[in-house]
């Protein structure tokens, strides 16, 4: 008998906004689907970027490559939840992959007949789901990131529990329905070891922290890629025999470099992106920038923007580097989020415990922060422009409000906020407008 495969998608994000590449990876699952594979996600597969930000679609701005792809089944990642929860719930009904989430209360199982407002609301979202792949039947639960309330900087009308308690309720489930495997689509990244270490599962397909991870625990498959946003996909082949579980399951990471190109997938989002502007060239930098030297630039950014001593940004904020030639849809695409550009004033001992944070990452989530203007010498003293900072001094920090709304940097809350400069997007192009060598005039590269 056939061996029953997935081909598994997460943290697509960005890729949206480059139509060659998410014309590629649409051609990679057209070359290989058949009757033994199903397509599956781990959230994060809407769209986050340039197009989402300046559409009126938004995230739903991915739906054109998901109509192409003909996703089976997929979870919600946090940033599904960007513009609240009526909008992710809206996302899995309205898309034709089964969506799956077994941790957000509100969504029926597959043995709960009961109905109420919230599961109306929720309607087209279960919690598990046994599907048919090559004579096999595979079970299939969603997990969704446990501080998606929190990382959203949002009051989400949600509940979302610890995915543990969810993950053993829903397996039992799927074993009593007959299935063969029973295979965990989470968004909940390092969360994902503690789920397959406590639970009856073959193997957690994650997504969320953009790390490779490939390991077993206890027997279970614990497999992410860097995500869509970083051109990979992963193949996990489930084995012959069902028996073996988790031992027999393998997962390869491939790249959509080969690929071929799906022309109606890029077609639609190059044609996308000219329609609003995001093709429109401002210039050339003298380097390209990567990601670290993105985020450099932004935090740069944000201290000019604010008029600061200080510019800061959580690097996990920025989503890419730049290119030598850049376009408005590139600039945006790095931050692509509607945050203001907060100013800060703080005394010199606090700028102190902020710098000092620089020194390692916040989270798995936020990774570190990027500061400009500001050092931090191997001997503890924090210097502005090579100048020491003022213990009693006050000084100015310009950062994302973001970081102030989910309380990343506690050092910054509302009390130190004295002003906000706008949409934090539009310092930033201003900066690298500043920082091109040749404007460009208003031509457009497609």
């Amino acid at each position: 008998m056939t061996a029953p495969r997935l081909l598994h998608l997460a943290d697509l994000e960005t890729i949206y906004d480059d139509p060659e590449r998410v014309g590629r990876l649409a051609g990679a699952i057209d070359r290989v689907r058949d009757d033994r594979t199903l397509v599956v996600g781990s959230g994060d597969t809407s769209a986050l970027g340039a197009l989402a930000f300046e559409s009126d679609d938004s995230r739903a701005i991915a739906r054109p490559f998901y109509d192409q792809i003909s996703l089976d089944v997929d979870t919600l990642g946090n940033h599904e939840f960007d513009h609240g929860a009526s909008e992710a719930a809206e996302w899995a009904r309205s898309t034709a992959a089964t969506h799956l989430a077994a941790n957000v209360d509100g969504p029926t199982s597959l043995e709960d007949t009961t109905r109420s407002d919230e599961t109306d609301r929720w309607d087209g979202l279960e919690s598990s789901t046994v599907v048919s792949a090559a004579g096999h039947r595979i079970g299939l639960i969603g997990i969704v990131h446990p501080e998606t309330v929190e990382l959203s900087g949002l009051e989400l009308d949600v509940t979302i529990t610890d995915p543990v308690d969810a993950v053993r309720i829903e397996a039992k489930r799927l074993r009593d329905r007959g299935a063969d495997w029973v295979v965990i689509l989470s968004h909940a990244g390092p969360i994902d070891e503690r789920i397959a270490a406590e639970t009856d599962a073959d193997a957690v397909l994650g997504g969320h922290d953009h790390d490779a991870v490939r390991e077993r625990i206890d027997g279970t498959l614990v497999s992410r890629t860097e995500g869509g946003q970083a051109g990979v996909y992963q193949f996990v082949e489930l084995g012959e025999s069902p028996t073996d579980h988790g031992g027999s399951i393998e997962a390869v990471t491939h790249s959509i470099d080969e690929a071929p190109r799906s022309e109606s997938v890029e077609s639609t989002y190059r044609d996308l992106a000219a329609d609003l502007g995001l093709t429109r060239r401002l210039g050339r930098l003298p380097e390209p920038l990567d990601h670290t030297e993105a985020a450099e630039l932004v935090a740069t950014a944000y201290r000019v923007g604010g008029d600061a001593d200080v510019g800061l940004v959580a690097a996990a904020s920025v989503r890419d580097g730049l290119p030598g030639r850049v376009t408005r849809g590139d600039v945006v695409g790095i931050v692509p989020f509607g945050s203001k550009l907060d100013v800060h004033r703080l005394p010199g001992e606090t700028l102190q415990a902020v710098a000092e944070r620089c020194t390692d990452p916040l989270d798995a989530t936020h990774g570190g922060l990027i500061a400009a203007g500001i050092e931090l010498g191997t001997d503890g003293t924090v210097r502005i422009d090579g100048v020491r900072i003022d213990p009693e001094g006050d000084y100015r920090l310009g950062c994302m409000s973001y970081l102030t709304v989910v309380d990343a940097v506690p050092e910054l809350d509302a009390s130190t906020r004295v002003e906000s400069r706008g949409p934090q997007h539009e310092h930033v192009l201003a900066r690298v407008a500043n920082r091109v060598d040749e404007p460009a005039g208003g031509g457009t590269n497609r």
